[in-house]
């Protein structure tokens, strides 16, 4: 064999290698920039994610458990940036369960669940209603965020009436459809801790009315877990329940 032969024996292949390494390098860097920017958040997710821990408006996937009188687990599990599905359960059976849709100027909720007030009375309740951040309608709070609750329930109210000729109480159904309205609020004091507050007003048929007001602390053990202390509030017309707690919740 002569020189030149040896020659192109020696290079042909190692240029068919380099082509082949060349082409391979350029046609995978489109697909890792593509890649990349799937993997990146989207506006609406990053705003998201800006959200605070306690911002009812926040569209994200939560764990927690409470302890308030009786061990309840609740949790969300989000779907996209704007809907997630909700529940909550309590070691006695109480329960509630929903979804939520967040649009540009308010976040929507529908929520059934059932419940027992002090009184005994057991309520099952099916609601529709939401927050309304007060910054979306131009008003400025500075480090105050004001949310407005409102809504539509329908509640189912049973209790036990007692006859004078019976000892046992006569289970009696009550329905009641009314609108609640409210206001709702938090505040950062520093970094970790935020104050947080609210109450809402109800009224509705058969002379049906309520009040609801709860506040509490919250505390941030790192940029996803949070512990909170909090004390509630309700007065209607089948009775009243009192509550004091403590919470821990992890955004996933």
């Amino acid at each position: 064999m002569d020189n030149l032969s040896k020659f192109r024996a020696r290079t042909v292949p190692r240029l068919a290698l380099a082509c082949t390494l060349g082409a391979s390098i350029a046609l995978a860097t489109p697909l890792r920039a593509e890649e990349d920017k799937a993997s990146e958040p989207s506006s609406e997710q990053a705003a998201e994610r800006g959200k605070a821990a306690e911002d009812p408006t926040k569209i994200a996937t939560k764990a927690g458990v409470s302890y308030s009188d009786e061990l309840s687990a609740s949790g969300s599990v989000a779907v996209g940036p704007k809907f997630k599905f909700n529940g909550r359960i309590a070691k006695s059976g109480q329960w509630s369960a929903g979804a939520s849709y967040l649009f540009p100027v308010a976040i929507l909720t529908l929520t059934a669940g059932r419940s027992e007030l002090d009184t005994g009375v057991k309520q099952t309740r099916l609601s529709v209603g939401g927050f309304v951040p007060l910054s979306q309608l131009g008003l400025k709070t500075g480090r105050w965020q004001f949310f407005a609750p409102f809504g539509y329930s329908h509640t189912k109210s049973e209790q036990a009436v007692t006859d004078l000729d019976m000892q046992d109480g006569i289970p009696v159904s009550i329905s009641s459809d009314s609108v609640y309205v409210g206001l709702f609020t938090i505040r950062p004091l520093s970094t970790r801790l935020t104050l947080l507050a609210g109450a809402n007003y109800t009224r509705g048929s058969h002379d049906y009315s309520g009040i609801a007001a709860a506040g509490g602390l919250s505390y941030h053990l790192t940029g996803r877990d949070t512990v909170s202390v909090r004390g509630s509030y309700v007065h209607n017309s089948f009775g009243q329940k009192q509550r004091i707690g403590i919470a821990y919740q992890h955004e996933f």
